[in-house]
């Protein structure tokens, strides 16, 4: 009996350190601007909106997967999301700018057409005729040397903020393009577990 109620009190202290224990630990994954990687969620992208230039905007044309039309506030801007980069439709793709995660470079240039105008249709289901928050960054350009908006596109999904960018990354259809923009690192772990798990154009094999 007396061994009996040692376990028990032995047990029961055992729940209650690791119960603290479990208090103290931060289980959620950030990126180095201190947002979530693993779930954006509605609060977090609202932090992040709310502290950069925003604009809202309704989308009146998809030029291709990473280009738009934005109507806002009775002028039409031209925008180049920011940070992606899906294969060309109006031009021949380069062979050598979309690497599998072992290295190998993607050469069917026929290929990345089709998964340029799938990038495209992607956008059209997504954007077109929809309002949208357009999001400049603070660390990358406003324009481009064409004279394109640089700029994050953020949909509201049933309160749900989702930036598209970043779902082109996660379904497939664009890969990373450097240069300096905040959500960087966000970007590259996005598009690794869409490489490791060969979503999209990823799926691709040279056999």
């Amino acid at each position: 009996m007396i061994r009996g109620r040692i376990m028990r009190k032995f047990l029961i202290l055992s729940m209650l350190i690791f119960t603290t224990l479990c208090g103290c630990v931060d289980f959620s994954s950030s990126n180095s601007n201190g947002y979530y990687h693993d779930s954006w969620s509605y609060n977090n992208y609202t932090s992040f909106v709310d502290t950069h230039e925003h604009y809202y905007g309704k989308v009146v044309k998809v030029v291709d997967g990473d280009t738009v039309y934005v109507e806002v506030n009775g002028e039409l801007w031209k925008i180049r999301l920011l940070g992606v980069d899906t294969p060309e439709i109006h031009k021949r793709n380069n062979p050598y700018e979309y690497y599998l995660l072992n290295g190998t470079p993607i050469t069917d240039t026929k290929y990345l057409k089709e998964w340029g105008y799938k990038a495209k249709h992607f956008a059209e289901k997504e954007l077109k005729n929809k309002t949208v928050i357009i999001v400049f960054d603070n660390e990358a350009p406003k324009k481009d040397k064409y004279g394109r908006y640089l700029a994050y596109i953020f949909i509201n999904n049933s309160n749900n903020l989702i930036n598209f960018n970043e779902e082109l990354l996660k379904y497939g259809y664009a890969r990373v393009y450097i240069s300096n923009f905040e959500l960087k690192d966000e970007f590259l772990n996005v598009e690794r577990e869409a490489k490791e798990n060969r979503v999209g154009l990823w799926n691709w094999s040279n056999n």
